[in-house]
């Protein structure tokens, strides 16, 4: 029996993260010569936003909030997670995330468990955690193996941290089986819907701007933003001030999510930075056109411009907004850009994903 172990922030926050691992844990526990584990760093009184299968074993670290720039150096964060890798002997730890790359490996130290470092972001960037970047350095010399999300981020780790060549693996996001719908696209719907945490990398203030262009010329369309976060009050204040109250609508978190991408005609996203964005695929899956910035890594390797979608110079306000436009008038481009979207679910579909993985866990099958 191999055992494997994934070590992440927790379950109660939204984010690529979580959801992620939800999916990919679940399907690993259904193989029967795999046991899973999850060690969640934080876990207070909220249930788990994701779905945790029951044959998977969960470990909490902390149940009190705590700092997490402080404490996960501490020595006493590295024993916790040793003391589970030892007592249940583990084979394998992945480390979700650059900020849990130390952790990950030093608590491997002095036990058998192999430790994978899995990438989730743009690792050009360290907007997340300033000392991001020493992570990614620390263990690009000291990890078995890395996993990154997208081919541009495989070129960056290459050439950055030559140290990682010849242990890395590129493996995109598998879209979740319960996302993917097979009902027929919607092309007279005249809703836009945006998905992603209220928060600095989704960059909802430049949204509501370019809502701000297009909806009052379009009187008959609206547009939804699914997700919750820090930002959400001022973001609110600024969707009031624009004059898109009930426009331009902030719908929280929702639980059934899936059921509603077919109410929509386009998926629009605005972010600063990804890893690889979930909410694209999962659009894809239920056969919306897509339209992005063309930021480094994410939406141009899902994104083909002016096939299944817009992508968009991120410096260009204008262009977003002339392609939503054209979007919004032209339904016949609508159901074009829909066919090619859905052609994308055997890209990343989880089974394929999933094989994937076993390679790197050096599984055979």
């Amino acid at each position: 029996m191999i055992k494997i172990c994934f070590l992440l922030g927790g379950f109660q926050v939204n984010g690529g993260i979580g959801r992620v691992t939800s999916i990919l844990a679940n399907q690993l526990c259904y193989e029967t010569d795999l046991e899973i584990h999850l060690i969640s760093y934080l876990q207070d009184t909220r249930p788990f936003l994701y779905n945790i299968d029951p044959k998977i074993h969960t470990h909490v670290m902390y149940t009190e909030s705590c700092s997490m720039t402080k404490a996960i150096l501490l020595r006493h964060a590295i024993q916790k997670v040793r003391k589970v890798l030892q007592e249940e002997r583990i084979d394998w730890l992945v480390s979700c995330g650059a900020l849990y790359f130390p952790l990950g490996i030093l608590a491997c130290k002095t036990t058998k468990t192999k430790c994978v470092c899995w990438e989730h972001t743009d690792p050009a960037t360290s907007f997340d955690y300033k000392f991001q970047n020493l992570c990614r350095k620390y263990a690009a010399k000291r990890c078995t193996h890395f996993v990154v999300l997208t081919k541009s981020s495989e070129s960056y780790y290459k050439q950055h941290f030559p140290k990682c060549n010849g242990k890395i693996t590129q493996i995109y996001n598998p879209i979740d089986e319960n996302a993917v719908r097979s009902q027929n696209y919607d092309s007279n719907s005249k809703k836009i819907i945006s998905v992603g945490r209220l928060s600095y990398q989704k960059n909802f203030e430049r949204l509501i701007e370019i809502a701000a262009r297009i909806l009052p010329n379009n009187p008959e369309w609206s547009w939804d933003i699914y997700g919750d976060g820090e930002l959400k009050d001022s973001l609110q204040k600024l969707i009031d001030s624009s004059n898109l109250t009930h426009r331009l609508t902030l719908k929280g978190q929702v639980s059934d999510l899936y059921n509603r991408y077919k109410e929509y005609a386009f998926m629009v996203m605005t972010s600063r930075y990804e890893g690889f964005p979930m909410s694209l695929i999962e659009g894809a899956a239920n056969r919306l056109p897509l339209v992005s910035f063309d930021i480094p890594t994410g939406p141009n390797e899902i994104i083909t411009d002016g096939i299944n979608g817009y992508l968009i110079d991120h410096n260009s306000d204008d262009d977003m907004a002339e392609k939503i436009d054209q979007l919004i008038k032209n339904s016949e481009l609508r159901l074009s850009m829909s066919e090619e979207s859905y052609k994308l679910i055997d890209s990343f579909a989880l089974k394929k994903i999933l094989e994937q993985w076993k390679k790197v866990f050096d599984l055979k099958y």
